[in-house]
């Protein structure tokens, strides 16, 4: 769905970070919105290629698990504070060149011979304004491992979330 982004069509040297919805709302009809992958993404997130017979291949943006938690959260925000005030109020954004990403896989099973994949990117959209020298990424906050820590971390998510869902005491604390 066509949310606040600039899909105005333009070559690869002029996409920017810019481009990215901050609310997730629908131009047309002011009271949809599509968090997550419901939003369509004004351009890939890396420069376009092309295999060699000829599929022109183009990154998205990771979309599900945390991105779709965030914007999810940003959008639900913002319908709670319209109806608390009576008008449209969008007051709470968050871009995809603002916010990271972490994916953890499990890769294995067993508590001490398990591995894991354990990724995180800032920002998910790379912004080559505010990091030109890392190809658009704080290298602080980008990286990734993979062993049993990974592991382990991907099954302490798992009963967190399944916690969390559940709604038990104090759920809303833990992350999306």
């Amino acid at each position: 769905m066509i949310v606040d982004a600039d899909y105005t069509a333009k070559p690869y040297a002029e996409w920017s970070v810019k481009d990215w919805p901050e609310t997730y709302q629908n131009p047309s009809y002011k009271n949809i919105f599509a968090p997550g992958i419901a939003f369509a993404p004004p351009h890939a997130i890396s420069k376009p290629r092309t295999s060699k017979n000829g599929t022109v291949i183009s990154p998205a943006p990771p979309r599900t698990g945390m991105p779709s938690g965030i914007t999810a959260k940003i959008v639900a925000d913002n319908i709670i504070d319209s109806i608390k005030s009576g008008k449209e109020s969008l007051n709470h954004k968050g871009s995809m060149g603002n916010m990271g990403a972490a994916c953890i896989a499990s890769a294995g099973y067993g508590m001490t011979s398990g591995s894991g994949v354990s990724i995180t990117t800032y920002p998910i959209v790379p912004d080559y304004e505010k990091y030109p020298k890392t190809q658009g990424r704080q290298l602080g906050k980008t990286f990734g491992e993979i062993g049993l820590a990974g592991h382990w971390l991907k099954l302490a998510l798992h009963y967190a979330f399944i916690y969390k869902a559940k709604m038990r005491p104090f759920w809303w604390l833990i992350p999306e």
